[in-house]
This record gives C-alpha cells, sequence and structure tokens, in this order.
C-alpha cells in the first residue's frame, strides 16, 4: 500500500510578512504553486512505507528550505497566517469561477494550509477505507496548528472551523464531511449530484458552460475532507493542518496502520468504537459528527474526542499541536503574528534538520538492523 503526501507552507520574507511564493516555485520544478501567491505546496512520489516517505518528505523539504533562504523566504507550518491583510492571488479561469459561485467568503480558502494524504485504493476494500477515513476525521486535532484567523481565536483548530462552515456559503456539501457510503456507485453518485448541483449554479451566475468544462470535472469539483481520486488510485485523506514533519509523520504512521486493520479486517459501523485484534468499528455517522464538532471547537482538551482517538489507535499523548501554544490569547496583532511565523520557520528548519540526521544514520546501518519508527522530535516551546 504506497503512500503519498501534499503538504502546504506559507512563505514569508525575513520580516515574517507573507511574500510570494514565486522566487521558490520558478527553481524547483516539483514544487505545486496554490491560488494563493505566498503558498506553496511540497508534493512526495508514492512510497512503499512510512520509512520511505519520511526520507522523500525530509529530502523536498530541505531542498525547498535551502532554495527559499536564497531567494529571502522561509516556509512556515501552519494553517492559517493568523493575522494578516489581504493576501494576494493569481485567480485563473477555475477560481474565478468558484468565487463567481460560492461569493466573497470563498476567499477565505486562500487563508488556509493543509495536508494531504493519498493511500492506494485496495481493490475489494475500497469502501471500507472510504469510510475508515471519514471515521478518522477528528484526528485532525492531533496536528492542530493554528486557533486564529484574521487575528482572533476562532477555534481550537481554525483551518476547519473557516473551511468547512464558512469557505462554500449555500453550498456546504462541497466542503464538509459526507456522510459513510454502501459502496463505491454511491460515492459516485453522490459526487455526480454535487456536480450537478454545481455546474447549475455556475450557468445562473452567466457562466460560460464551454469555460465550465474545460476547468472542472466531477472528480475535482468537490473539496471534502475524504475525496475518492479515481485518476490516481487513491484515497484522498484531507482533514488535517501542515504542521510540523514529525507530527504529520506520526499521524501517518497511525492512519497507514488503521487502514491496515481495516483491509484485513473489514469495518463494522455502530456499536462500540475501535480497533482492535479482531474488528474495526466506527461509530454511526451522527455520533461521528458530535465528535468533529467537538474537535474543531475544543480539539484534544474535549474528553470525548481523545477518548475516540484513543479507541482508533491514536495516543494523543504522543502529539504536541502548534495550537495549543496560542490557545489562551484572544488575539493575535499583525506584528506579533509576523514575529509567530519566524518562530515557526525557525522550528520548521530545526526539525528538517534533525530529521535529515535520523534519516543519514539510519541509512548507514545495515538493513537488517534498521528499525521503521518515526522518530519523536520534540518542539521547543514558545
Amino acid at each position: 500500500m504506497q503512500l503519498s503526501l501534499e503538504l502546504e507552507y506559507w512563505t514569508i520574507d525575513s520580516t515574517g510578512a507573507l511574500a510570494p511564493a514565486t522566487p521558490v516555485l520558478d527553481r524547483i520544478d516539483d514544487l505545486d504553486a496554490e491560488s494563493a501567491d505566498p503558498l506553496l505546496e511540497v508534493v512526495t512520489d508514492p512510497c512503499d512505507g512510512v520509512a520511505e516517505l519520511e526520507a522523500e518528505v525530509t529530502a523536498r523539504l530541505r531542498e525547498a528550505i535551502d532554495v527559499a533562504r536564497e531567494e529571502d523566504r522561509r516556509l512556515v507550518p501552519l494553517s492559517t497566517p493568523l493575522n494578516a491583510g489581504s493576501i494576494s492571488t493569481s485567480d485563473g479561469p477555475r477560481t474565478e469561477i468558484q468565487r463567481r459561485v460560492l461569493g466573497e467568503r470563498f476567499a477565505d480558502a486562500t487563508r488556509c494550509a493543509g495536508t494531504h494524504l493519498h493511500i492506494d485504493q485496495i481493490a475489494g476494500a475500497e469502501t471500507d477505507q472510504l469510510n475508515l477515513l471519514t471515521a478518522l476525521d477528528p484526528a485532525f486535532a492531533l496536528v492542530a496548528s493554528s486557533g486564529h484567523h484574521r487575528g482572533e481565536a476562532v477555534a481550537n483548530c481554525a483551518r476547519p472551523h473557516v473551511y468547512r462552515r464558512g469557505c462554500y456559503g449555500d453550498h456546504p456539501e462541497l466542503g464538509r464531511l459526507r456522510p459513510y457510503v454502501d459502496d463505491t456507485a454511491e460515492w459516485d453518485e453522490r459526487v455526480a449530484d454535487s456536480f450537478e448541483r454545481f455546474r447549475r449554479e455556475a450557468m445562473a451566475e452567466g457562466v460560460d458552460p464551454a469555460a465550465f468544462e474545460e476547468q472542472f470535472t466531477p472528480e475535482d469539483s468537490t473539496w471534502t475532507p475524504v475525496r475518492l481520486r479515481e485518476e490516481f488510485g487513491t484515497i484522498e485523506w484531507r482533514a488535517p493542518d501542515v504542521a510540523l514533519p514529525g507530527q504529520i509523520l506520526r499521524l501517518v504512521t497511525d492512519v497507514r496502520n488503521a487502514v491496515d486493520s481495516v483491509v484485513d479486517r473489514g469495518l463494522e459501523i455502530g456499536g462500540r468504537p475501535g480497533v482492535t485484534g479482531e474488528s474495526v468499528t466506527v461509530p454511526e455517522f451522527d455520533r461521528l459528527q458530535e465528535h468533529t464538532r467537538a474537535a474543531i471547537d475544543d480539539g484534544l482538551d474535549a474528553p470525548a474526542v481523545s477518548q475516540y482517538l484513543e479507541r482508533m489507535g491514536f495516543d494523543p499523548a504522543d502529539y504536541r499541536p502548534i495550537a495549543k501554544e496560542c490557545e489562551h490569547v484572544s488575539r493575535l496583532s499583525r506584528e506579533r503574528a509576523r514575529r509567530l511565523r519566524l518562530r515557526y520557520a525557525d522550528r520548521l528548519e530545526w526539525e528538517v534538520e534533525a530529521l535529515s540526521d535520523d534519516v543519514s544514520k539510519r541509512a548507514a546501518v545495515p538493513r537488517s538492523k534498521t528499525q521503521r519508527r518515526v522518530p519523536t522530535v520534540r518542539s521547543r516551546t514558545v
């Protein structure tokens, strides 16, 4: 079962101000641009396991960080810019259509930076994989990296609060968590229905039909936390924030273990949730939504969320969400936001250096003696 990651990072200058990622993007072909100019995406190749993925993430991040430094840029592992004025965007025809249909609140999507994990679809287990990753949605609380939006403390996990509750306006089905499915045919039907509603709204807004068809297909016209990607043969899990790489890799390890379990044992919906040696059980969707709401608003401080994640195979004590470091700050000035961006850019660079050293040491050990593990990189306190 192969894994790959897409990791979105803010780019700043030496003062901590958001700055266009273009100088870095122009020099590294493997980086992707985002609609927000001060945002770039690090994309890995598919990897055969977490150890290989760790080496891939580390190498790509180290290159991006080094080039960014040469171009008076730093990378920041925060899910929002905390507080910033207007953010410049490079709106192509696709984004312009989205803005016309979804309204001005869609602009807040350019203030969100996340992590997307792609996991190979396993023949015969695709439905269980989809439903399990849906049930693991509250795990975003483990790596929450910002509680602030436009300077205000809005939730323990600001990105899902902003993205899911606001960006899609009258079309929440395009961005919210969707219910479990009975089979992949139901998923395809749901996506087709959503796409057709989106197309009708675009036509009602005067969008040229040919322009719409050129920019959108059903598969790439839903931005939900879980997506079935037939184009890549993967299930895409889009729930987590971007965060420090050690935390993301730990999360990937835990999610991979849960997916392995469901491929081996199948999935039951209802009853007491948990991953055991005999079964994998997830809660009814209504109950899951309660956990997700609590995860957004209170994060790991919500006992029900922590207990649920423990039953699903995570150990919350292994995680130190960045968002908790500013959880008692109700408002961040733009100047303080700049200082914090610089601080977390430092943290990212320290951690990538530590991961690089660890990868190098393990590469020097004979294969039979190498343990496949994700190193624990302790974050420095603010």
